[in-house]
């Protein structure tokens, strides 16, 4: 079992890999985590139309959203009888939503186990109406469980440790490309990947120091950006582009008219007069 495995895996596999680690102890520990960082977002946010991405069916982060209407799609698996809210069956880069019809849109961690994250965040910019936010979830390669990744072999689960771990910036440089202005990053999970609760209470201390002082060392992050029409990047001209410029500063504005002069004339017949423009 190579490394890359899990991004060849069908829908069905993924979704049940995924269902399988959330329900051990480290699974669950990001679960928790995630949820308490989606309702405090999701209680600054408004908006009629909330979907989320990817996470275990009955178990969406948007359960707390206060949106009149909310979606969860899902990969696969086994669907409960009793869901917080719709779920549908579908591929992460194919949506079946129609252009900016969504307000809120949360990914969690599609980006880490999808084959083609391009086409996900691409997918996400589409259904996102104008000024709509994205809440995107992901594991952070510069924490203790990135070093745990590192040192991964091909016998260890394949979630998380075969997903992908994206840097924060390469992701915010993404959304840059897609319209999608990056506002603030937050991170959760400082304790190390280890299930068992007395190896954890030896570096409780260091924790609640990493957390107080919120560092960008968390086993995960949440990345919120908002959706902007005809955003683009200001670039800096070059030499060569200021001279070509200046052709068309001085250029004389097209259908520029001399205003007209009013001028009373006399007529000789009755001794009327009459106004003429010159």
């Amino acid at each position: 079992m190579t490394v890359q495995s899990v991004f060849r895996l069908g829908l069905h596999d993924k979704q049940y890999a995924w269902d399988r680690w959330i329900a051990g102890r480290l699974g669950h520990r990001i679960q928790t985590e995630e949820r308490r960082l989606a309702r405090r977002e999701l209680r600054r946010l408004f908006g009629q139309v909330v979907l989320q991405v990817g996470g275990t069916a009955g178990f969406p982060l948007i359960a707390n959203s206060l949106a009149p209407i909310k979606f969860h799609v899902v990969f696969g698996g086994s669907v409960p009888k009793t869901t917080h809210c719709p779920v549908i069956l579908a591929e992460d880069n194919l949506l079946p939503f129609p252009p900016d019809s969504v307000d809120i849109l949360v990914l969690q961690h599609s980006l880490d186990v999808s084959a083609h994250p391009h086409h996900v965040l691409r997918e996400a910019e589409r259904v996102l109406r104008p000024g709509g936010r994205l809440l995107l979830f992901g594991f952070n390669p510069t924490s203790s469980w990135g070093l745990r990744k590192l040192l991964s072999t091909p016998l260890d689960s394949l979630l998380p440790w075969h997903a992908r771990f994206m840097r924060r910036t390469q992701i915010e440089d993404w959304c840059r490309l897609l319209n999608l202005v990056p506002e603030l990053t937050r991170y959760a999970v400082y304790s190390l990947p280890i299930g068992k609760n007395g190896p954890r209470k030896l570096f409780k201390t260091i924790e609640n120091t990493m957390a107080l002082r919120k560092w960008p060392v968390g086993a995960i992050y949440c990345l919120r950006a908002k959706k902007e029409r005809n955003a683009y990047i200001a670039g800096k001209p070059g030499p060569l582009g200021r001279f070509t410029s200046v052709g068309e500063t001085l250029k004389p504005a097209v259908g520029l008219r001399r205003r007209p002069v009013l001028r009373l004339v006399q007529k000789q017949d009755d001794g009327s007069s009459d106004l003429s423009t010159v």
